[in-house]
């Protein structure tokens, strides 16, 4: 795989991404407000070697104070400083909590130790600091000094004592929060790409195009300004293929598409022929509401006895006429597996030179399996980019490829997040 495929990727899942890197920062960010804030104070020492006057003596007197220094790193968080620190400034503190709070350090090549201590308050920080300078210088004294009333053989010296904290040294909630983001980018195109490798959700024709035992007779991308075009070819292969007076439209996707059979029968009616659309979407997503104007009773109401010309609306605008589901009843499904809706479609059929009748998703009812003998074509439609492999499969088994006249592929318009948008709000 190259550059180009894992942009691909990540333009692909880049909602996975993003969830994944808000889900780091957000756990960086508790992880923050679970850490109490810390102050940090320091003071820097200079260590040297009472050494005679030439430049020899004063090299290695250098040289033993740099030896020295490994030795005092640890008398600086030793537990006998920490006691004098504590018995000096009458803290409630224990002697290992105390050694937490100190650390010594030391610059490499140098005899400089800087000891810093960390608390809670800055001020406490400041004083613990000084304090714990003070006793450990105390300490070298004591542990330099050979004979009574000599001079120590070394000597501490304070270069900076320790000043009152200006800021917090705790967290340090940008280098958290990087971390976070670094982490979640990381992981995030780890999850895209196990996600993109794992789906099996078909995205182009030519995933379909493997899949089906059909030809593809329409590719729409609603919203687009090549979806008419695309539309009208469509209505051309039919023509082209035999008698197209009666042709269904059903979903091999989990929801119905009622976009697609509204456009293939206003591309007939542009044509001047008499078109009816008909709603036998008994899911009740069949788009009745959106293409309907008018009242009327609907085909549900048909099925029941009423008259079809009652129940038939005109869409003047598009020079269609419809006949929309209205209101079902447990009965509605079954009698369109009766002679009652094949009197319906014989009715219409003498009075409209083109029936379009949508069904609902094969995976929800059986209704597109009755319909199919009662109409010249039937049409398999499938959401790209929200059906799998494994759906479309199903689809086919329940409803026999031997009933299919052909496929049409459809995208739904707008981004992926306004897709996922407008699938949450249906």
């Amino acid at each position: 795989m190259g550059l180009t495929e894992y942009w691909r990727i990540a333009r692909r899942r880049w909602l996975v991404i993003a969830a994944v890197v808000l889900t780091c920062l957000a756990a960086s960010a508790v992880y923050l407000r679970g850490q109490p804030t810390t102050y940090s104070a320091s003071s820097s020492m200079y260590v040297s070697m009472a050494t005679g006057t030439s430049v020899n003596d004063s090299y290695q007197g250098g040289l033993a104070a740099q030896q020295r220094v490994r030795s005092y790193l640890d008398l600086a968080t030793s537990a006998t400083v920490a006691e004098r620190v504590i018995d000096d400034l009458s803290i409630t503190m224990s002697v290992d909590e105390l050694r937490g709070k100190i650390t010594a350090t030391s610059p490499p090549a140098t005899t400089l130790i800087i000891i810093s201590v960390a608390d809670g308050n800055a001020q406490r920080a400041r004083d613990l600091a000084n304090t714990v300078v003070a006793h450990f210088r105390r300490l070298i004294d004591e542990l330099e000094t050979i004979e009574r009333d000599a001079a120590p053989a070394a000597r501490v010296a304070v270069v900076d004592r320790a000043e009152l904290p200006r800021s917090p040294a705790g967290p340090q909630s940008g280098r958290v929060l990087a971390l976070g983001l670094l982490a979640g980018l990381m992981l995030g195109a780890l999850a895209a790409y196990l996600r993109d490798r794992t789906d099996r959700t078909l995205r182009t024709s030519n995933d379909l195009e493997a899949l089906l035992p059909v030809p593809i007779l329409g590719i729409i991308d609603e919203g687009r300004s090549g979806a008419a075009d695309e539309t009208r070819r469509m209505r051309t292969r039919l023509l082209r293929e035999g008698q197209a007076h009666t042709i269904q439209l059903t979903s091999l996707s989990p929801r119905s598409e009622p976009e697609v059979a509204l456009a293939l029968a206003k591309s007939f009616a542009d044509t001047g022929r008499s078109v009816v659309l008909v709603d036998a979407d008994t899911s009740g997503r069949g788009g009745s509401e959106r293409f309907a104007t008018g009242e009327g009773q609907g085909l549900a109401a048909v099925l029941r006895g009423t008259p079809t010309a009652e129940a038939l609306t005109g869409w003047p605008e598009t020079g269609l006429t419809v006949l929309p589901l209205g209101d079902t009843d447990l009965q509605t499904a079954d009698l369109l597996a009766s002679d009652r809706f094949a009197g319906v479609m014989t009715e219409l059929r003498a009075d409209f030179e083109h029936v379009i009748v949508q069904t609902a998703p094969v995976a929800a009812a059986a209704d597109a399996i009755a319909v199919a003998p009662l109409c010249e074509h039937t049409l398999g439609v499938v959401e790209l980019g929200a059906t799998t492999g494994p759906q479309l499969r199903g689809a086919l088994a329940t409803f026999g490829s031997e009933r299919l006249t052909g496929a049409v592929a459809y995208s739904r318009p707008g981004s992926r997040l306004q897709r996922l948008v407008g699938r949450l709000r249906r």
